[in-house]
């Protein structure tokens, strides 16, 4: 009896030290690395004709399980159900598989385990199912969704609210690549339909999201052209609607509390095919229709009047027109001040300052006198200034601390290309010099950023010495390039070329 039990015994050893193997440690990327550098490890297990695998997070906890044939890292032969575990225990994701490949039901969820994928995989790759989407504002996730595959070609997909019979719109697809959009609003109630390749009374609808609400309607002619569009507000108001028949057509534009503000009449142009503004004003909506960008004011088919809006819907700027001709602009504060006025002359400026968003310029009787480009946050990034001779330019340009990089001198009529004399300096003290004529450099030497690091270009003689720098400073390219060679890409690595706007790069 003894006996019996001692080779019972020694036969549960030798079955725990064949199945049972040593761990097998892994980095980041699931490379085979050390214990101490492992962020993974494996263990496995003899079970009959295939071996049981298990990962585990460094801390100890499963990460995966699954049957294999073959359990050699980066050549595993699953077979039956794998699952993969977050950290914190919850199921990622399961997958069926036969013979390594995956055949069967597949599920992937998310960190609140909710599902994503609900799959099932035939043999030949294709699938049928379901995919989910949440929506989410930080992701930018701006509704639900779910698409149900028929196959791995044609699907559906509903995206909607909260409830899936409410406000939504479902797409569906098909093998040839067609597909059907279904618009429903408040209740669930259809809106219209938009099917590929036929425009004919077709229907697009937007939406506004959080809640989901419908936010524009429009409704296509036989050709694609738009024949009507309505623009609703948040809480259902019409802002916007325009409309068009065959002779004529309207644009009329309602605030919040619906009291119309705008009105626009069109013409319709049977030789153009086109509708062309003909008396009012023209109201256009930034992306997210909580504002106006520009009104457009029109009188007898002829503009007179430019309205320009910052992002906060502040008037930013006016231009007046006459015959379809600048005449004058005024700009303003977001307070409403006046910040200047530029007169016109044959549609050129010609008195008075043009202010852009980072840039100033400044004319008298049609000539620029001054001009300004700034930084994020108002700081002065570059100036340049008519001489006291009034025969050329003299410019300045600054670093984001404020100190001088570059000043040079240009003359006021430029040829094909940047003619200056230029100095560098270098912690506030004048350094190189170079003179640059139509983009060549004549004599000296000049250091500026580009892109992708740094250029070094020196004259000698009828060369042009070329040094091409990391970011770092480490050389990369030394090269010595005819200075009238033929002219070449401007942006190419061994281009010679010198630009205004090489010495105004940020830095």
């Amino acid at each position: 009896m003894k006996k019996l039990f001692t080779s019972a015994v020694l036969a549960l050893i030798l079955s725990i030290s064949v199945g049972a193997q040593e761990k097998i440690y892994f980095d980041e990327n699931w490379e085979k690395t050390t214990q101490d550098k492992m962020e993974f490890y494996r263990e496995t297990e003899n079970k009959g004709k295939l071996t049981l695998i298990k990962d585990f997070y460094k801390n100890g906890k499963l990460q995966m399980e699954g049957l294999a044939t073959n359990a050699t890292p980066g050549s595993e032969v699953y077979e039956g159900k794998v699952v993969w575990y977050s950290p914190e225990g919850k199921t990622v994701s399961t997958a069926t598989f036969s013979g390594g490949k995956q055949i069967g039901p597949a599920q992937t969820f998310d960190e609140k385990g909710r599902p994503v994928e609900d799959l099932v995989y035939k043999a030949d790759g294709t699938f049928k199912g379901k995919m989910y989407t949440y929506k989410d504002a930080e992701l930018s996730s701006s509704f639900n969704t779910i698409t149900t595959y028929e196959d791995s070609e044609n699907f559906k997909t509903i995206a909607y609210d909260e409830d899936i019979k409410g406000i939504r719109y479902e797409i569906t697809t098909d093998s040839k690549g067609k597909y059907e959009t279904k618009y429903y609003g408040d209740k669930g109630k259809h809106i219209g339909t938009s099917n590929t390749g036929n425009s004919d009374d077709n229907v697009t609808v937007d939406y506004y999201y959080n809640p989901m609400r419908v936010s524009k309607i429009e409704k296509q002619k036989s050709d694609g052209t738009i024949k009507e569009s309505i623009i609703y507000s948040k809480n259902g108001k019409i802002l916007q609607e325009d409309k068009k028949s065959k002779k004529d057509g309207y644009k009329t534009t309602y605030d919040e509390t619906g009291k119309k503000i705008g009105n626009l009449t069109y013409v319709y142009d049977k030789e153009s095919n086109y509708y062309k503004p003909q008396d009012g004003e023209d109201y256009q909506f930034n992306y997210d229709l909580s504002g106006f960008t520009a009104v457009d004011t029109y009188k007898n088919g002829s503009i007179i009047m430019n309205k320009y809006f910052d992002e906060n819907g502040k008037l930013s700027s006016e231009k007046v027109l006459k015959d379809d001709v600048v005449q004058e602009m005024k700009f303003y504060h977001p307070d409403g001040r006046l910040k200047g006025t530029l007169t016109y002359k044959d549609d050129m400026p010609y008195n008075g300052t043009l202010y852009e968003e980072f840039n100033e310029q400044q004319y008298k009787d049609g000539i620029l006198v001054l001009s300004k480009s700034f930084r994020e946050g108002e700081k002065l990034k570059s100036e340049k200034k008519m001489n006291a001779r009034q025969t050329g330019y003299d410019s300045t340009v600054y670093d984001d601390k404020g100190a001088i990089v570059y000043t040079y001198s240009q003359p006021l009529e430029e040829g094909e290309g940047f003619t200056a004399q230029i100095i560098q300096y270098a912690k506030g003290k004048p350094g190189n010099k170079a003179v640059v004529k139509d983009g060549v450099l004549q004599s000296g030497k000049i250091r500026y950023k580009t892109e992708s690091g740094l250029k070094e270009m020196e004259r000698s003689g009828k060369w042009v010495l070329l040094k091409v720098y990391t970011p770092e400073g480490k050389l990369i390219q030394d090269s010595k390039i005819l200075a009238d060679a033929e002219p070449q890409d401007t942006y190419g690595a061994l281009s010679t070329a010198l630009q205004e706007d090489d010495l105004l790069y940020e830095f």
